[in-house]
């Protein structure tokens, strides 16, 4: 089977998903409605019609979905994790090599722990970036510039969602997307050099997190993750700051945001 086959496989797969979804009844609701002057409103406008309801001797509305749908976060997750698995297929039939040879074309067989210290100093370097843009795009008076986290606050409520949203963010992503977009596609742009490849690998990484105020920062971040990657030929560098940077994330919706 192709890349193309395995694209087909997961659209079907996701459509699955969907389908199951809508089968227990699911909301799609992977977000509240707001914040708590629009939670307000949405109360206050379901009373209104409660007892425009009541009074006319109609039957009553239900009431309105306030808070995110747990059971639609936790499927949603699980598409993600599984996209995840995809990739890593996609890389290996793209790749046409053996699984001993990806390992070693990419340095995944070597860590070399002395030099882990670069990750970790340019995920610091990351995060300042990201809180930089977001001071430029508030004082912007631009809403759209503003990065909005793709993991919502909503998944904190619950423990299984938290445990899914953990597996996919800080696991999940780090390995996945380091293989496609610095394993697979920066490694097959090098032959017209760093500057295009971590160029055009950056551009696919911001567009596939799907958030405007995102592209900017998420770009720089890819392009540092090519560096970092570029740098000792070993796939495990850039692993570690996309980890470190996404268990960060995490830590601050849990600790800040909750």
């Amino acid at each position: 089977m192709g890349v193309g086959g395995f694209l087909g496989v997961l659209i079907a797969v996701n459509v699955v998903i969907v389908v199951v979804m809508l089968a227990r009844g699911e909301d799609f609701v992977p977000r509240d409605v707001g914040d708590t002057f629009e939670k307000a409103a949405e109360v206050a406008r379901y009373a209104d019609e409660r007892l425009e309801a009541a009074a006319n001797g109609m039957a009553l509305p239900d009431p309105p979905r306030i808070l995110a749908d747990q059971g639609s976060l936790q499927v949603s997750l699980i598409a993600t994790l599984i996209s995840q698995g995809a990739l890593f297929a996609i890389v290996g039939i793209a790749s046409k090599q053996t699984f001993r040879g990806l390992v070693e074309a990419l340095g995944l067989n070597r860590i070399g722990w002395a030099g882990m210290w670069l990750p970790m100093v340019m995920m610091a370097v990351a995060y300042l970036g990201v809180i930089l843009w977001s001071i430029v795009a508030d004082a912007s008076g631009i809403s759209w510039l503003r990065p909005t986290s793709t993991v919502p606050i909503e998944i904190t409520r619950d423990d299984l969602t938290l445990s899914i949203a953990a597996v996919v963010t800080v696991v999940g992503a780090p390995l996945s997307e380091e293989l496609f977009f610095r394993g697979l596609v920066f490694s097959g742009l090098l032959k017209w050099g760093f500057w295009p490849a971590a160029t055009a690998s950056g551009l696919m990484f911001a567009a596939v997190h799907f958030d405007p105020g995102s592209i900017v920062p998420f770009f720089m971040i890819g392009v540092t993750l090519s560096w970092v990657y570029y740098r000792r030929r070993s796939l495990w560098d850039a692993i570690v700051l996309h980890l470190l940077f996404n268990m960060t994330s995490l830590v601050f919706m849990l600790v800040v945001l909750r």
